[in-house]
């Protein structure tokens, strides 16, 4: 069964401490969820996100985390870096575990999950950060077998996964005009599946382009436009470069970040139609 909700519903009812959540999509980051999760003030949370980019850079900088499993986390308005998870790997505290994986991994550990197995065998990319300095932070091991030895790479397997999709219908089926990355993957390994979209038609137009995320796999959806900004979605909207700018210069102090925070995310109220 699915159900029509508010974005701030649907934190409220599917996330708390503890939650392992993730964050889609591959190329097109969930400002909208890391924003509401901000402003409902959730703690100890477990972050999971391919794209991690400034998404994950704010989440870190206030505080939201426990842990983040990433494939990257990068201003991609460069030479300015992503400034909160600088400071954080910088600092050496260790006040969050880091989990870096690189896209391949992150999939196969996906889909490790979505078939119900502890790990997966996997490329074991020796020579690199991955293996030579354990990046992923114990989330490659190797194990024996009748076949030979293999590396391995622990499933992932979300509470729940917040979905960006272009338009969803009554039924919950969505359509994502691309890219799709590991996205369909996290559908499938997740607990629960809430899907963001930026409209809601009727399920012959949905059906018409191409059922991406299906019905059945889904909890709730939410229709929020503009889900993604200021990342930009294909087909609706550009990425807005000044805000990233803006972001980037404001957030290389933690003073800055914390004015930033309070005049982007705090004051701004859930936006629904």
């Amino acid at each position: 069964m699915t159900e029509p909700t508010s974005l701030a519903e649907a934190v409220r009812t599917h996330v708390r401490p503890g939650t392992r959540v993730y964050l889609g999509n591959f190329g097109a980051q969930l400002f909208s969820v890391g924003h509401e999760l901000i402003r409902q003030g959730l703690r100890d949370l477990d972050a999971v996100i391919a794209s991690g980019g400034l998404l994950l850079d704010q989440l870190l900088g206030a505080g939201v985390l426990r842990s983040a499993t990433f494939g990257h986390c990068w201003s991609p308005v460069g030479p300015a870096p992503a400034w909160n998870f600088r400071r954080l790997a910088e600092s050496g505290a260790g006040t969050v575990e880091l989990h870096e994986l690189s896209l391949g991994l992150f999939s196969s550990a996906l889909t490790a999950g979505a078939h119900g197995v502890p790990f997966l065998p996997v490329t074991g990319l020796p020579g690199t950060g991955y293996t030579d300095e354990d990046w992923t932070g114990g989330l490659l091991a190797t194990v024996d077998s009748p076949f030979g030895s293999t590396t391995v790479v622990r499933a992932e397997r979300p509470d729940v996964a917040f979905i960006h999709v272009d338009v969803v219908d009554a039924e919950g089926n969505g359509h994502i005009r691309g890219p799709l990355g590991e996205v369909l993957l996290a559908a499938q390994a997740a607990q629960r599946v809430v899907l963001v979209a930026e409209d809601v038609v009727p399920a012959g137009e949905v059906r018409a382009l191409g059922v991406t995320i299906p019905g059945l796999l889904v909890d709730a959806f939410a229709r929020v436009p503009g889900a993604v900004a200021p990342d930009g979605a294909v087909g609706r909207y550009e990425r807005d470069v000044e805000a990233y700018e803006r972001y980037a210069a404001q957030s290389r102090t933690p003073e800055g970040f914390q004015e930033w925070l309070a005049d982007e995310v705090l004051v701004v109220e859930e936006v629904v139609s």
